[in-house]
């Protein structure tokens, strides 16, 4: 990782005060009659692509491997809901290998990312022109299925200002966030094997 000037530790410190919630329980979901986009991955089509070694679909899942990142210009939105299920099928060390959902997406330089390993643990990230500043730092929770193998329900539930982490019906947190002006754009990278599945991107309700 680059090293964080002194101004971009501040900024850390900052966003780490902006929490304003933690682990406890949470019954939204993403709302099926107002779906913005929704993805059975049945084939992959221009929405994701051209497939390749490292993204493709195969059994009716988007699988993603060697730290290969991808977006989806269909799920633009500037407040949404985001469902997805995610499998961590491979990974060399369980503790190094993580899959993740990359929201409020202006380009790979710019955009928050939500990153998860087979252990339970997770962070949060803003990559601003290039540098990655650390949210959330490392944090395991029982909210996450532990190993390979266990697929974990995601909810984002993006507002103007902030978003909201829910794994497996649980809230994992809520923090104040800058997306782009014109809404960002959803998509999911893995650094083993990953399989995404069953994503729907709907309308915000309460």
């Amino acid at each position: 990782m680059r090293l964080r000037s002194s101004v971009a530790a501040a900024t850390m410190v900052l966003a780490a005060l902006s929490f304003v919630a933690t682990t406890g329980p949470a019954h939204a979901e993403c709302d099926p009659d107002e779906v913005i986009f929704e993805d059975d991955f049945e084939f992959h089509d221009i929405s994701w692509g051209q497939p390749s070694e490292t993204v493709y679909v195969k059994d009716g899942a988007l699988l993603i491997k060697d730290g290969w990142g991808q977006v989806n210009f269909q799920t633009m939105a500037d407040e949404a809901d985001v469902c997805v299920d995610i499998t961590i099928l491979e990974a060399a060390k369980i503790d190094e290998n993580p899959a993740s959902i990359a929201f409020w997406w202006k380009d790979w330089d710019n955009y928050y990312d939500f990153k998860y390993w087979a252990t339970g643990g997770y962070v949060i990230e803003r990559i601003r022109n290039g540098r990655p500043t650390r949210l959330l730092e490392y944090t395991e929770t029982d909210a996450i299925k532990k190993g390979l193998g266990q697929t974990n329900s995601f909810q984002i539930r993006l507002r103007p200002k902030d978003a909201t982490i829910i794994a497996n019906g649980t809230q994992l947190t809520r923090f104040k966030g800058q997306p782009p002006q014109d809404g960002g754009v959803i998509g999911f990278r893995s650094y083993g094997l990953s399989k995404f599945d069953n994503l729907v991107v709907s309308e915000l309700f309460e």
